[in-house]
């Protein structure tokens, strides 16, 4: 890391260029997908349930590849790691591109997954290690900005892409950026460590893989057979005895997966579990939103993705700005000003879930990243600010791997709570799926407010 005082280097600002480029790529197809599943659905043949797979075992992926993270950043060279991401990217792109049925298409999927779990770590232990500690908190903002806008574009360029032309066109449209990008971050990303040859913990990566993967196909089953259903609390008793055994097999090792120690700090614990809720609540909204518009409204696809972009855009321009609060203050402000603008959001959903019209979803929406702005980052930032240098990689690892878990499942218990409310009467059979969602979602923004001002009387205590 550099002094406080030392400017940052064009050498350094070029490589963060080409890292967040890349990152932007994945993001961006990422969350233009969500908008194509209609249309995906009539074009393969294919249910609900299925076609959000897409989405949940990509975010699946992801979440396994960056478990990991902390593992290959310290066993290869970050150039190295750069350039197979960029090179997973290509190939996923490609054959996503031109895949002729579901399979070769959730496959390509799967490729840009391995990608985009490389690439995200990767930029903010590049930012984390490169950048001063009073500069940390807007270069994280203005990584999360490039990330936010890639949300944001995603359901509009979807949209525009699939209703006036082809769906397949989402990815050859953006391959010649994620090439650019790529060539740029091999051509100026360092590494001040040098790798060492660690052993990798195979047994505590299969195991919290399959608790994650166990957890995943527990919910799609509810989708399928109900709530009540032993394939659900099957796979879950199975999932919480792998989550058993991975927390057994890692406080035994001396080669951790991932260092069980960070667990033990409560100012690393409680805004990870703010950073998992609110990510749930909001790829669960940005699933069930575009679907809503589609199905229930009977509006087209390019409304579908607009409708989300205006909260999105404000997103991604206050994430820079939120961070220099971190920075010129205490983590207080930002985390209490979003609390409100997300616990408004979440409740008004809640209470007019039945008037919800384009417009009422756009601006709850608008309210909804306003305060995910103030909060998302800040917390991330926060939390590996109190960990020692040689565990922000594991920090790293445990909050990019949650992140991307908390998408997967807040797509598959969304797509299980709406496709069980899916009916032969439209709107009103899929008020009652929606509704549960939104009741869901306000629960979780409520224990997102209390761990909030938890961190603040820990502070306070401690400091």
């Amino acid at each position: 890391m550099q002094k406080d005082n030392q400017p940052v280097s064009l050498h350094v600002k070029l490589a963060i260029l080409g890292l967040a480029g890349l990152a932007f790529c994945d993001v961006l197809i990422e969350t233009s997908m969500n908008v194509t599943f209609p249309t995906l659905m009539q074009q393969f043949s294919i249910s609900l349930n299925k076609v959000q797979w897409l989405t949940t075992a990509y975010l699946l992926l992801v979440a396994a590849t960056i478990s990991i993270a902390a593992f290959i950043e310290k066993r290869f060279i970050f150039k190295k790691i750069f350039f197979w991401a960029g090179l997973l990217f290509i190939i996923g792109v490609i054959c996503s591109a031109l895949a002729p049925n579901f399979l070769i298409l959730l496959i390509g999927r799967l490729i840009q997954a391995l990608s985009t779990g490389l690439a995200i770590p990767l930029l903010i232990t590049e930012i984390m290690q490169q950048i001063p500690q009073k500069k940390q908190g807007s270069y994280m903002g203005i990584g999360g900005m490039v990330i936010a806008l890639a949300s944001s574009l995603g359901p509009t360029y979807g949209g525009v892409i699939t209703q006036d032309l082809s769906w397949r066109l989402i990815f050859r449209f953006v391959l010649p950026i994620g090439l650019i990008a790529w060539l740029i971050g091999l051509s100026f990303i360092e590494q001040k460590s040098s790798p060492s040859k660690i052993p990798f913990a195979w047994k505590q990566f299969i195991s919290l893989i399959l608790a994650l993967l166990s957890i995943t196909v527990a919910v799609n089953n509810a989708g399928i057979y109900g709530w009540t259903s032993i394939k659900f609390y099957g796979f879950l008793l199975i999932a919480v005895i792998l989550l058993i055994v991975f927390i057994k097999l890692s406080t035994n090792s001396r080669q951790a997966l991932i260092s069980i120690s960070i667990f033990k700090k409560w100012e690393f614990v409680c805004p990870l579990l703010i950073y998992f809720l609110i990510q749930f609540i909001q790829l669960s909204l940005t699933f069930l939103l575009p679907n809503y518009a589609q199905l229930i409204l009977k509006k087209g696809v390019t409304i579908s993705g607009i409708m989300l972009l205006c909260g999105s855009l404000i997103s991604a321009i206050l994430q820079p700005l939120t961070g220099r609060m971190l920075d010129s203050f205490s983590v207080k402000i930002p985390l209490v000003i979003g609390a409100f603008f997300l616990i408004t959001s979440t409740i008004s959903f809640t209470i007019f879930q039945r008037y919800l019209s384009v417009f009422l979803i756009a601006a709850l929406y608008v309210i909804y990243m306003i305060g995910f702005s103030f909060v998302f980052n800040n917390s991330l930032t926060y939390a590996l600010q109190k960990l020692p240098l040689k565990l922000i990689s594991d920090g790293n690892a445990v909050f990019n791997t949650l992140q991307q878990y908390a998408g997967s499942l807040g797509t598959s218990v969304a797509s299980a709570l709406l496709a069980n409310g899916i009916g032969t009467d439209g709107k009103q059979s899929n008020y009652t799926g929606s509704r549960h969602i939104f009741i869901l979602n306000f629960i979780s923004c409520a224990i997102v407010v209390i761990l909030i001002f938890s961190i603040q009387r820990k502070k306070n205590k401690y400091n």
